[in-house]
Order: C-alpha cells, then structure tokens, then sequence
C-alpha cells in the first residue's frame, strides 16, 4: 500500500471515530419493547391538549427550542428552581416559556403504563413533533433514546437567541447550532405563524412597521401589559407558511422578523419562500430533526427522571448542580405576565422604568429574553458577554453599557448606533423589572 493510499485510510479511520453517535444511539424503535404505547400516550395527552387550547402547539414548540439551544436536548429546562440557586427555568430568555404542565402530564400517564423507562428530554421532542402536526406543519421524523440532564444552570440559558437580535447576529448564533440561514429563516417560518406575541415586550419602534398594523396591535394591547396579539394575524393557529408574506409586508409583531425581510442576505431567501410558501416545509422539517437531535445524553449518561421537574435524587446545597422545586418567581411572573408596580404603556410608547434596586447582572439585562414570545422560535436581545469569566455585578467594576463609537459612516450610523443603544438600555430596564419583581418576593 503506497503512501497516498495509507494516508486516505488513516483519515478515513480518522473520521469515523469523531463522527457523531448520535444517529447509531437513538432510534425509532428504541421503546419498541419497553414501552411500545408511549407515542400513543403522548400524543394522545398533546391531542387533547390541542382541541381545549390551539395555543398548546405553540407552546411546545417553544419549548424544544428553548431547551435544546441552551445546553441541547436533555430536559434541563424542566427542573425547578431552589431558593438559593436558579435552574434553566428562571433564565430571562425563559420566563415566558409554558407547556410544562403538558409534559407533567404526559410523564404521569407514561410512569403509568411503564415507569422508569421514557425520559423527560424525549417526551419535550415528539410532543414538539406532534404539535406541529396538529398545527398543520409537516410530520418528521424524532429518533428516540434520550435521557434527561443531571445540570440544569440558568447561565446555560441567558446567552438564547431573542427578539431583537441584529439579523447578522442572529445568523451566527444558528450557525453555532449546525444550522444555515435557509433552515433558520424555516424554522422562524414554522414557529413564529403560530402562537401569541404579549403586548409588554412588543416594540413598534424598533424596526419599520406597517402603519395599519401598528395601529390594530396598539388598539389590541392599549396599555394592557397582559395583553397578547397573534404572531400571524391572518391564520394564528395554522403552520401554513403566511409567515413569509407579513414579514416582506412588514406586518409581525416581533422587531426580528420585520428586520428579516429588510436584511440583505434574509430577503431574497423570505421572499423565495413567499413566492412558493410549499418550499419551506421540507426545509423545516429536516431542520427540526437537527434540532431534536443536538446534544443529546444517551447511553449510561444522565439518567429517566421519575418527574420531569426535579432530579431524582436532588441536592440541596450551595455547591451542587442539582436543584428542587422553591421557586422565586410565581406563575404569573414565569407567564410574562405585568409585573407588580410596572408602568403601563402603550405598543411603540418609551415608557419610562425606573431600575430596581435589587443587583442585576449584565447577561440579565441584555437578554431580554424570549419572555417576549409564548410560542415558536426565540431569537436573542443584545451582545452577551462571552469573555468567560461570567457575569459581573453591578458596582464590582464590570462594564455594564459599553458607549457607542465614532461611526466611520458619518453622523447617520452614529444615529443608528445610537438607536441600538438606547433600545438594548431599555430591553435592560424592563429585564430589570421582572428580574426585581420576582427578588421581592423572596
């Protein structure tokens, strides 16, 4: 064997031993023996769920997006928070996120029939799977064979992708997950036609907006903190690509994705699929089964948790990963509800919060989270801080705001620059907000 052909043997070898496992690990038929009924169980629960409340797909939908971006899909996201130490739960991009008691449920019903043996992380997927069906959107495949984490940290989940992310940013940020711009701009598509947008975090101001539209939210919300609009005004409860023609039409709620059909590298490929909105589905659902499938524990790692919203053996102490179930912050406030003593205001309006006194952290404060969206895709609020030596407190001599430069470009990206930076304080002052409400209450 001449040197050519050793070396091609050599890095042969040397691919198939860094390839991922993950397909060889998880399979289609992994409960075929241990528990043959445990689709049929959970969507049966997601079904029902379904018909009282449309809004239910949106929420699991959600809530995949969120668990398997921050650390991948291992149901971390689940665990309560203790009164000393935050789980994933209490992250900024996560105190909207709802639908954990659809998964409380389907675990119940699944330790009925065989307990010990379908974990949190692959209910979180095939529920996910089973709403877009439902919604309308496309069936894909969910492999299955996962396990639940023994970690769940909220510094895991503050750096998620949010709302008012630049579009550059935001490419990057999947790119980072394994995915391109195309999928993301699908998965947008797919998550963001359903579900509600709450009138707190909605900023008319932030990017252009169709004027009929901005009038008909901020008749919608008036001042109503609490108060919630479709993502998609025309078909709210129906993944049927219509995505695509609001965003060009500049007719969403969320800044990000009217910022999608201005950008110079996200219009062409929005209004391609606009053009032929049957395009996007295949592409979504190839992209979903990426998702379902980043990062998994399998094998010996992790472990079935015997409730989806604690570990099985937790720890409470200051020094351990685990966590148990005393929570800070209420129901309302992990809903996204107004928080007590916030100002009312109207969609597009500056109003003005005052910063609480409780200590607030910079990766707080500029994730604002996808508290902003109760159903779909999250896409992310800010530069986080990725220097690696964590958040610093206010007043222990960490930059909080970095000033904005001179603009090369002349007195008008100062000016956008400017805009940017006065958007990114006040996603701070209203992080601020929900963060202090719930530090009350402790």
């Amino acid at each position: 064997m001449d040197a050519c052909l050793r070396l091609g043997f050599f890095l042969l070898l040397v691919a198939a031993a860094f390839a991922p496992l993950v397909s060889a690990q998880l399979s289609a038929d992994f409960y075929k023996t241990s528990c043959p009924d445990a689709e049929k169980i959970i969507l049966g629960v997601v079904e029902k769920r379904f018909k009282a409340d449309p809004g239910t797909a949106a929420g699991l939908l959600r809530l995949v997006f969120h668990d398997c971006f921050a650390n991948g899909c291992d149901a971390s996201i689940l665990i309560d928070p203790m009164s000393n130490q935050a789980s994933e739960k209490e992250a900024g991009p996560n105190i909207s996120v709802k639908g954990y008691d659809v998964i409380e449920e389907i675990k119940t019903e699944l330790e009925k029939e065989c307990p010990n043996v379908v974990s949190c992380a692959d209910i979180i997927s095939v529920s996910a799977r089973d709403s877009v069906k439902l919604s309308g959107g496309p069936e894909y495949a969910v492999l299955l064979g996962r396990r639940d984490s023994l970690v769940s940290n909220r510094e895991d989940a503050d750096n998620l992708p949010g709302p008012d992310i630049a579009v550059p940013k935001l490419i990057d940020e999947f790119d980072k997950q394994g995915f391109n711009t195309e999928e993301m701009i699908a998965m947008l598509g797919g998550g963001h036609s359903i579900g509600v947008c709450r009138c707190f975090f909605i900023e008319t101001d932030a990017a252009p907006i169709d004027e009929a539209f901005k009038k008909k939210i901020s008749d919608a919300c008036d001042g109503k903190d609490s108060g919630s609009v479709p993502m998609d005004s025309t078909s709210p409860n129906d993944m049927d690509g219509s995505y695509f023609g609001l965003v060009l039409e500049k007719k969403m709620p969320l800044t990000i994705d009217r910022l999608l059909g201005m950008d110079k590298t996200t219009e062409p490929i929005v209004k391609a699929m606009s053009d032929k909105t049957t395009d996007f589905v295949p592409i979504f659902a190839k992209a979903m089964e990426k998702l379902s499938a980043l990062k998994v524990l399998t094998g010996k790692d992790g472990e079935i948790r015997k409730t989806c919203s604690e570990f099985n053996n937790p720890q409470n102490t200051s020094g351990s990963t685990s966590v148990i179930r005393i929570s800070s912050i209420d129901a309302d406030q992990m809903a996204g509800l107004s928080q007590p003593g916030s100002t009312s205001r109207k969609v597009g309006g500056r109003a003005d919060v005052s910063t609480p006194t409780a200590v607030e952290t910079p990766a707080m404060a500029a994730t604002e989270a996808a508290a902003k969206v109760p159903g779909g895709v999250v896409v992310s609020a800010g530069d986080q801080d990725r220097s690696g030596s964590g958040p610093k407190l206010r007043g222990s001599g960490g930059p909080v705001v970095n000033p904005v430069p001179a603009a090369p470009g002349g007195a008008e990206e100062a000016a956008k620059q400017q805009e940017v930076t006065d958007l990114e304080e006040k996603k701070k002052r209203n992080m601020a907000k929900l963060r202090g409400a719930g530090q009350a209450k402790q």
